[in-house]
């Protein structure tokens, strides 16, 4: 895990992780850190920084040379406070050649370093900036001292704690690890537990850290020792391990491990939790690679019927609500999602597009009720069969419950779902 000092780019990047976690605390969010990013890099573009990695050996060489002089860690600690208080926006002139200069730090260095700021008596939200600093600087170059240096901090804190991003930190650093070294990452996870680090501290009873390391571990495993992984997860009870894998094990499986993934949950977790899994995963997928990644999923893992149903029907959902909030949806979109339905579970189409249409109206570029109720026509006419008018019109709104609702009603052509609908729309 050999890196050079960071780069603008790159601490921008830490910075945006930093400002994503601030606001939701979680692992997800960090699949939303391009964007942040660029806002930060814009940041520093307009403060005159340079963002080119093509310059960083020259500015790393640069800093070295003008940093020779001991850092003041009392000085040092204030000005990363207050870039975290900032939302990491601080003084990005300052705090930069702060971060390089602590990335270049060798391992005695950092070491003595840590050992030095914790006899200081320093404001509490600068020895934990100083300490997350100087904890980034280590995880590049020993991530297993790293970790266990810093297990116990960790482990301990409270939300609301200064220390409470290095939670996020420190999972995303065992599952990096667990990436490159499964075996060594699991035989240190496992000496831990066995040393106490993770006994449960919580009031629930539950060791939320523990939780998010078992899942990373398992999650990496899938891809290189599935049997491992399943003896793993087998430990948890059979009661929790629907939970435990929705909560913890990444959504952002290589299509490798979806073989290994479903054969996983389907020996280990219980039969009414297994298709809320796939569907999790589909969903994921029909956000991240449109259909055709939820197609080669569900052949992969060879999706029984109901699975296919459920999954095709989580994926569209999440795809036209996707599209929804950025443009309105048009007749297209509508028919490339009815050709793939009709490919993967020609039942579902119908209430799917009438599902599809309802959305449209209620999540960001709103479809107004005259276009979609036109569109609710157009393919019940062309389908022949009253399903898209019935799952539309199920979903109108009391403020929709308009003559025209009751007249696109009228349309359905089995009597008594046509009274059912009107009864409701009146």
């Amino acid at each position: 895990m050999k890196l050079g000092p960071l780069i603008p780019p790159v601490i921008a990047l830490a910075l945006a992780g930093i400002w994503i976690a601030k606001q939701h605390q979680s692992i997800s969010v960090l699949e939303d850190a391009s964007a942040a990013l660029q806002k930060h890099l814009a940041a520093a573009r307009s403060s005159g920084l340079d963002t080119d990695p093509s310059n960083s050996k020259s500015t790393a060489a640069t800093q070295a040379t003008k940093n020779k002089k001991p850092l003041d860690w009392k000085k040092t600690g204030a000005q990363l406070a207050e870039s975290d208080r900032n939302d990491g926006m601080g003084d990005l002139r300052a705090v930069i050649p702060l971060k390089q200069r602590l990335q270049a730090m060798s391992m005695a260095e950092l070491i003595a370093a840590l050992d030095e700021v914790a006899t200081l008596d320093l404001p509490a939200d600068s020895l934990a900036s100083l300490e997350q600093a100087l904890l980034e600087a280590l995880i590049v170059k020993d991530p297993e001292l790293a970790l266990t240096r810093f297990i116990d901090r960790i482990h301990a804190i409270s939300r609301g704690s200064p220390w409470m991003l290095a939670k996020l930190q420190f999972t995303n650093t065992f599952k990096d690890w667990a990436t490159k070294d499964p075996a060594k990452a699991a035989a240190w996870f496992d000496q831990q537990i066995a040393a106490g680090k993770f006994d449960n501290k919580a009031l629930d009873g539950e060791s939320q850290l523990r939780d998010l390391f078992e899942g990373a571990l398992i999650g990496e495993l899938l891809g290189t020792a599935p049997d491992t992984a399943s003896h793993r997860l087998g430990a948890i009870p059979a009661d929790q391990r629907g939970q435990f894998i929705s909560r913890n094990v990444t959504r952002k499986l290589n299509e490798e491990a979806f073989l290994a993934f479903a054969t996983l949950i389907r020996e280990q977790v219980p039969e009414k939790q297994q298709i809320g899994l796939f569907t999790r995963q589909a969903r994921s997928l029909g956000i991240q690679e449109g259909y055709a990644g939820v197609t080669r999923f569900m052949d992969r893992i060879a999706a029984t019927p109901a699975e296919r149903v459920a999954c095709v029907e989580q994926a569209a959902d999440s795809k036209i609500r996707s599209i929804a909030n950025g443009r309105k949806i048009t007749r297209e979109d509508l028919d490339t999602l009815r050709e793939w339905t009709t490919c993967q579970a020609p039942d579902t189409t119908g209430p799917i597009t009438g599902k599809a249409l309802a959305d449209a109206m209620q999540y960001g570029s709103k479809l107004d009720y005259a276009a979609a109720s036109e569109l609710a026509l157009h393919y019940h006419q062309a389908s022949g069969n009253d399903d898209v008018l019935i799952s539309f019109l199920d979903r109108v709104s009391d403020r929709e419950k308009t003559e025209q609702a009751r007249a696109l009603a009228a349309k359905i052509t089995d009597a008594k779902r046509r009274e059912e609908i009107l009864k409701k729309l009146q």
